[in-house]
């Protein structure tokens, strides 16, 4: 799928996301293939869904191909940017509406928008028989999916105040709406992933065809339906979790055997076709290096010249990177933090002259920021000759799955069974150290963990120890739910939006990035000035102000 989604060529052009369109100039060419004559075969309905998948990595760069690496990453505690990038606001918490970098997601999420809710018209309109129910029924799936996804993220983003579009541009006033009623994104987020989890086959099944691997799956939809019921004091600001109905939905992920963790933690995060999609896999971006660069290919990802090495390499830009609370965030003996993270007596990088670079020879020759790190996680360890790569960018995986569970089991307070029930909150957050804890042969040879196991105590022997990690105790079981997804996650862009949730409920998980400048008014990006210029029904939100 890695191959069939990334380059096939979009049927359809969509216009930026209410900038520039002319709905009303009436200039078709019966000639030409139009939204009202194309979609008249299986073929061309299948084409509908690539413009949705292909805006998660962006025609912009606002997607997971470049600048949603700062709007989701920088604004947490872990990340921040270097000195080279002195223009970016993200992790000031004071974003202006003009930025371009913030503008990216709105615009590309938005066509995305636009492209699902177009598929989804048409596939509903489908009358061709020889296309059966089930096929149709898939289709519809990844549309509404893929709807989903992108408004849980522009609503985490910017608010639930953003625009609600429902269905397909049909006249000019679709073009021009006003801001969403209190409530009504988070109840479309629900309901996209809902009835997608109800069209869209398990795992098994839909990847017993090659060209499917990678696309929405059952478990895909269930997964973020889970999130969206977490995340609901983001999504619908003053309201709280869902746990009781997040709980069923992993328990049934979980009981569908369709998914296990990876016995080694760093293949997760690999561009081998092997190990792309695997097991471990909820949902991932679809990657691929085509013959140019600055998004000519409109597949690729921009990661590791973005965030990952130290600019002390000489060819990587280092635009953001971890802090030293990353780095501290990890116990000693975590094999994860040199699977996450370039740094001391950590892994090293082969140049481009096959020379042999550590952490320390990349430090040195850096200009700044000698108390930064780099981001290893999903970036190579051979310098490549293009700007971009084609590392896939797991959005998902089920190591997310299991910590999510642990959190709703620890809100139905299940704190104190033991560590081998798997009805209680530690079971689940110890399956995940385990695993961290696994030998990992496949990794460079100088690295400890390739031929010893990893040293991390367990659950009970944490809380026992009870050490103090980043300003909180391990003294209870949501602190521990908190480092284990600090840990696991790092540079999977959810530690923002993990201490919102919760500091809407308990101001201490606000601490650390209120120490950074965060203030509630500032907690969403700021509607892009474009937008508002151009839609006279459309008001910003906070952050606007």
């Amino acid at each position: 799928m890695k191959q069939h989604i990334t380059k096939i060529i979009a049927a359809v052009c969509i216009c930026t996301a209410m900038t520039g369109c002319k709905p009303d100039m009436d200039i078709n060419n019966p000639a030409e293939a139009s939204t009202d004559n194309y979609y008249k075969k299986k073929s061309e309905l299948e084409n509908a869904l690539i413009p949705a998948y292909q805006a998660l990595i962006g025609r912009k760069q606002g997607g997971y191909c470049f600048t949603t690496l700062f709007t989701l990453l920088a604004p947490g505690d872990d990340f921040r940017r270097t000195y080279k990038w002195a223009a970016m606001y993200q992790d000031t918490y004071n974003t202006p509406a003009s930025d371009e970098a913030a503008k990216g997601p709105w615009q590309d999420w938005f066509n995305g928008i636009m492209a699902a809710n177009l598929a989804i018209d048409k596939i509903n309109q489908f009358n061709d028989k020889s296309v059966s129910a089930e096929e149709l029924n898939t289709m519809l799936g990844q549309a509404l999916f893929l709807r989903g996804l992108f408004y849980l993220n522009l609503a985490s983003i910017y608010g639930e105040t953003i625009p609600l579009y429902d269905h397909a541009i049909a006249t000019r006033d679709d073009y021009y709406p006003g801001n969403a009623e209190k409530g009504a994104v988070y109840a479309q987020i629900v309901a996209d992933f809902t009835k997608a989890a109800e069209l869209l086959p398990v795992r098994s099944k839909f990847y017993s065809k090659a060209d499917n691997i990678g696309r929405a799956t059952q478990g895909s939809a269930l997964g973020f339906l889970a999130k969206a019921y977490l995340w609901r004091p983001i999504i619908e600001k003053g309201r709280e979790a869902e746990y009781d109905k997040a709980r069923p939905v992993l328990k049934r992920i979980i009981d569908s055997g369709e998914y296990e963790l990876n016995a080694n933690f760093r293949d997760n995060f690999t561009n081998d076709p092997k190990k792309e999609n695997g097991k471990e896999s909820i949902f991932e971006v679809q990657m691929h290096n085509g013959n140019s660069w600055m998004g000519g290919d409109l597949s690729d990802s921009w990661r590791w010249i973005n965030i990952g090495l130290p600019d002390g390499t000489g060819g990587c830009w280092w635009n953001l990177a971890p802090t030293k609370m990353a780095y501290d965030e990890f116990e000693e003996g975590d094999p994860r933090r040199y699977m996450t993270l370039w740094c001391p007596g950590g892994a090293t990088f082969t140049d481009s002259k096959g020379k042999i670079v550590t952490f320390e020879m990349m430090n040195e020759k850096c200009s700044s920021d000698k108390d930064l790190y780099g981001t290893r996680k999903a970036c190579p360890d051979v310098n490549i000759s293009d700007a971009d790569d084609d590392y896939n960018d797991p959005l998902m995986r089920y190591a997310d799955i299991l910590l999510m569970y642990a959190e709703c089991l620890h809100a139905a307070g299940k704190d104190g069974a033991d560590i081998s029930d798997r009805e209680g909150a530690k079971y689940w957050i110890q399956q995940v150290r385990n695993r961290a804890n696994n030998v990992v042969p496949t990794e460079q040879a100088h690295l400890w963990y390739q031929h010893s196991p990893g040293k991390l105590p367990t659950v009970d022997e944490l809380l026992a120890a009870a050490p103090i990690i980043n300003g909180f105790k391990m003294d209870n079981v949501m602190n521990l739910i908190m480092h284990e997804r600090c840990v696991e996650l790092m540079g999977e862009y959810y530690r923002y939006f993990d201490l919102m949730r919760w500091g809407m409920k308990d101001p201490q998980y606000l601490e650390p990035i209120k120490k950074l400048g965060w203030s509630e008014r500032k907690m969403y990006l700021p509607f892009p000035q474009d937008e508002l210029n151009n839609d006279p029904n459309l008001t910003g939100n906070d952050a606007n102000k």
